[in-house]
């Protein structure tokens, strides 16, 4: 199957929140396929052909000024910092959204990069929940701002170095490959391979 046309799923993905941020949920699979595929066929599956992201960074090739990128950027410990500050960001996300749960804290209805740059900026919602529950609200900006953050990372790297760097440093990339040794190999996959 040819995924080369997903790039038009992380445009997609950014426009339908404009529509409802209740489509900011579709994150989740992009957080879970890739797992979910790795379980079953004991590969990256999701990184080699799959990942939209990935297609939209490749599109971009024309606008890299090609610097090479360093060794440390693109080293393991830069993906496992990587993934550390993401798995920050997932417990605020969740953290504060149990807040919002029992009334502590007012739900987040802006876009915040890196978790703390509010933008001055909500999303339009061009079909409104006016009685959508104040954490799916806050919970839906919170999942568009994470996705928004490592896509513009990426977009940013794609400029300077090469169009696929974020790659190197992607958490999902960083977590598969550290799963990859732990995962019993498919022994309908092996069988199957040893026939042909």
């Amino acid at each position: 199957m040819n995924f080369r046309w997903f790039y038009l799923l992380t445009i997609t993905y950014f426009l339908l929140p404009m529509v409802n941020i209740l489509f900011a949920f579709s994150a989740i699979f992009c957080m879970t396929l890739p797992f979910i595929l790795l379980s079953r066929t004991g590969k990256k599956t999701w990184c080699a052909a799959i990942c939209p992201r990935s297609h939209f960074l490749s599109k971009l090739k024309f606008l890299n000024i090609g610097i090479k990128s360093p060794r440390r950027l693109t080293g393991e410990n830069m993906g496992r910092n990587m993934l550390s500050y993401f798995g920050i960001n997932l417990f605020f996300i969740t953290l504060s959204t149990l807040m919002v749960s029992i009334g502590r804290i007012a739900p987040i209805d802006k876009i915040r990069l890196l978790i703390v740059f509010q933008l001055p900026f909500g999303l339009p919602q061009l079909i409104p929940f006016h009685t959508l529950p104040a954490p799916l609200l806050h919970l839906g900006y919170r999942f568009y701002s994470l996705m928004l953050t490592s896509t513009l990372i990426g977009i940013g790297l794609a400029v300077l170095f090469k169009p696929r760097t974020w790659c190197a440093i992607c958490p999902v990339n960083t977590l598969s490959t550290s799963l990859l040794g732990k995962i019993p190999p498919n022994p309908d996959e092996e069988n199957h391979e040893k026939t042909i």
